[in-house]
This record gives C-alpha cells, structure tokens and sequence, in this order.
C-alpha cells in the first residue's frame, strides 16, 4: 500500500497530463484504492484491479472502494492481463513493481494496453538514490523501506516483501522494447538528512558519463546510452526517496 506522499505524487503526476480528467485509467494492483478513488472523484473513468483480496490492505484500514470505479479481481501481474490491446490512456503502476518476481511480462503488458500517446505511470523504492548507493556500498545490501525477505517467509508470501528491486537500467531497456520512453521523473519525498549525499555528485557524474560513453556497438546502443545518463544524472534519481516516473506510449 502506497504512503500518503508516494500517493500524492502519483496523483500529481496523473493531473499534469494532457486532457486530463479526459483520460481512461487503470491502476494496476490498486490496494486499497486510494488513487483511484481520488482519480474517479476528477471525473477520470477508472478500473483497478487485485490479485487477492487483501492485496496492500492493513488490518487497521479499511478499503475506500465506493463504487465510483470498477476492481478485477483476480488479475496476475506475471501474466497475461485481461484487458484487450489500446484500451486505455493511462496506466499507473504504484509500489507494485518491486514486488514481482519478474519485470519483463508487466511492462510489456502496460504497452500493449496502453493506447499511442497514453502514459504509465510507476512509483517504486529508488535503490538508485545516492543514499541507497552508499549503503549497497557498505553493506551489500539495498537500502530498502521494508525489511528483505528472510528464511522465514515462505515462498507464496514473497509477493509481500521488496523481493525484487528495480534496477533502473534494465527497466529503461524494458520500457523502450514496450513502446514507451520515459518522459519525466518526479520527487516523491526528499529527505533533508541525506542532503550531504550531494557532495558525490561530480564523481558520480564522471562514473554516469564514462559508463555511458563506452564500448557503444551502433548508433541505436549510443542513442539510448544517451537518454539512460540523462535520467541516471536526474536530481530525482539521486534525491528522491521513491522512483517516480511517466514514461509515454
């Protein structure tokens, strides 16, 4: 389930898109509903969907499902979903990601349903920020806002856990292969205490720059290198707790 400024990012990315509230909306694995509902209260038509009925609910919280949208139930991520190709304008994808065992099947899934010109948008923890990288560096572990999956946890309960964190990257190839190309990266929260981090930025400019500039094998490999340092040298990638980006059809 999204925190309350993960959602209010989500929403605000939503309400800067052109023809908006004129937009056909999925939310994909909607939890308890939040951005729909406040997307419907707009005037946007809007689904979401589960994969279980207590999918990113909290035993304290009850869902805010009111009838302003429509939710599948039973929807697997990993799989091929039901929605026919082209049929919406905007499909959001929230603290969802990082959770599946791939990245590969939804992402082309989000390309197929999305209509040309149509967005995704995609919130998940930034194991890229410069907070998280120092502490991959020192401990080899990825700075994460729920606890790893332990030995405790068995196998059918991981889809509850960060069990997989997005590498930025590889998902910036994925996205291309689908159909789309990322836009914009926004700031979910920016914390003030890891403002020091930012004394690393002309070494990690100089690293971002000679990774992307090298052993370029064609002219398409040189042009997506170029976009990748772009957003990779992005004060949201650096800074923001979450990744927050709209990519476009």
């Amino acid at each position: 389930m999204a925190q309350h400024f993960i959602t209010r990012a989500v929403l605000q990315a939503a309400r800067s898109l052109p023809r908006y509230p004129n937009l056909d909306v999925i939310d994909l694995a909607c939890g308890r509903g939040e951005i729909a509902a406040s997307l419907a209260k707009d005037g946007c038509p809007v689904r979401g969907s589960r994969f279980r009925a207590d999918d990113y609910e909290l035993a304290s919280a009850k869902p805010v499902f009111d009838g302003s949208f429509v939710v599948d139930e039973g929807v697997d991520l990993e799989a091929k979903l039901p929605y026919e190709s082209s049929s919406f304008d905007v499909v959001i994808l929230a603290e969802v990601i990082e959770h599946l065992e791939s990245h590969r099947p939804i992402v082309a899934e989000i390309g197929r349903i999305l209509r040309p010109g149509g967005h995704l948008i995609l919130s998940t923890p930034n194991i890229a920020r410069l907070h998280s990288r120092l502490h991959f560096l020192l401990s080899g572990t990825h700075k994460l806002i729920r606890r790893r999956v332990g030995w405790d946890i068995p196998p059918d309960e991981f889809y509850a856990y960060h069990a997989n964190p997005v590498d930025f990257p590889v998902l910036h190839t994925l996205l291309y292969h689908a159909g789309l190309r990322v836009t914009d990266l926004r700031f979910t929260r920016f914390k003030w205490g890891h403002a020091w981090t930012a004394l690393a930025w002309p070494f990690v400019a100089l690293a971002v720059t000679r990774e992307t500039s090298h052993r370029l094998e064609s002219p398409l490999h040189a042009a997506g290198e170029r976009d990748l340092r772009r957003w990779m040298l992005h004060p949201a990638m650096l800074f923001s707790e979450q990744l927050l980006l709209v990519a476009r059809k």
